[in-house]
């Protein structure tokens, strides 16, 4: 009986074509959109090394000449040797540093910023530096203060912003299976269909029938889930880190809590499908606006404000837990997202068992 459920449950959801357009070809479609909009974001705020002339005087000091081979190397700063001048023209050139606390900046703009803000770093680096060495001149600088280059980039290199809005569709392309979810228990609660009363007419066990049917739910959402992440990943180019045994655990309980959101709707609403299809949708897209779909910022200014929400909300939990396995090495933030998803999924399950649990009908 369950394999035949099983095989039949198949049948009858695959026949959706409009859930399988909604739930599958959808978020392909805007992720298709996204790659249009956003392809050259990155590129459009990538900053090219500044231009800065510097005393060529500078150089015969060993540290100083060290320090700007550093931010030359990690691509900071562009730099051209210059004989000390007073008032050189800065005409191509953002700055000109004469001394390591004497820069002189073209104007009051990003660049100029930067180039200050980089020198004051070294300046107060040098000052503890020295401090140090006062009190004991064998000290090792690089252990005591934790400075092994003058600059340091730890950040991922292929670190890509607009990997954020994929996440976020994948999102909520996983609590689009509550259409899955909806479509199964419309089989099996003979108050809401005529299919249903049918089902519970038969002699065989309801509760194997309906597991069977949710099981074949949960594998096609999983499965929409993996198509849209192959796509993304090899079409356009989307990044989703390394950890692949992590984004299949994070896909499986991805696709089990949208399943479930869509079991909880059909059960918990007293109203008619067309009501319940307009609220899973719309519960969908709030959640998804608050997890930065539309407005990247709104997740931060409910981060700072409000965070309880983004850790109740299943889009921005899921979009958290994509974006820590591809910028962080500690899967401790991906460990607690996982646990966030799993208790919003068992919660949606136990109360659509308490909606379900007990239902007699005095007329068939």
């Amino acid at each position: 009986m369950f394999g035949h459920v099983f095989k039949n449950t198949f049948k009858v959801l695959l026949r959706q074509r409009a859930l399988v357009f909604w739930s599958l070809f959808f978020p392909i479609i805007l992720g298709l959109l996204f790659k249009l909009a956003f392809g050259n974001l990155n590129e459009q705020l990538k900053l090219d090394p500044i231009n800065v002339l510097v005393n060529e005087e500078l150089y015969e000091d060993e540290n100083i000449k060290s320090f700007f081979d550093s931010v030359e190397k990690e691509k900071i700063f562009k730099i051209e040797k210059v004989t000390d001048e007073k008032n050189p023209k800065l005409d191509e050139h953002t700055a000109y540093i004469r001394k390591v606390d004497d820069v002189l900046v073209k104007d009051e703009g990003f660049k100029s910023s930067i180039v200050t803000s980089v020198m004051n770093a070294f300046i107060q680096n040098s000052e503890t530096i020295y401090k140090i060495l006062e009190k004991n001149p064998n000290a090792n600088i690089n252990e005591l203060i934790g400075i092994n280059d003058y600059i340091k980039d730890e950040s991922n290199k292929n670190m890509n912003l607009v990997n954020t809005y994929f996440y976020t569709l994948i999102g909520m392309q996983s609590l689009y299976g509550y259409m899955w979810g909806m479509v199964v228990i419309y089989q099996y609660e003979a108050n809401l269909s005529t299919v249903a009363k049918r089902n519970v007419m038969s002699p065989s066990n309801i509760k194997t029938k309906l597991l069977s049917a949710l099981l074949v739910a949960w594998i096609i959402n999983t499965v929409v889930l993996l198509i849209t992440i192959l796509v993304l990943k090899y079409l356009l180019k989307i990044d989703f880190g390394d950890n692949y045994s992590g984004l299949m655990v994070l896909i499986l309980l991805s696709a089990l809590c949208g399943v479930s959101f869509g079991t909880l709707i059909a059960t918990g609403v007293k109203a008619d499908v067309n009501k319940k299809e307009g609220m899973g949708i719309g519960l969908t897209m709030l959640m998804s606006f608050m997890a930065g779909m539309m407005v990247s910022d709104i997740k931060m200014i409910i981060q700072r404000n409000i965070p309880i929400l983004n850790k109740i909300n299943p889009v921005a939990i899921i979009t958290d837990a994509l974006y820590s396995m591809y910028y962080y090495n500690d899967m401790a933030r991906f460990y607690q997202n996982i646990s966030y998803l799993g208790l919003a999924t068992f919660v949606f399950i136990v109360l659509t068992a308490v909606f379900t649990k007990g239902k007699r009908y005095e007329h068939l």
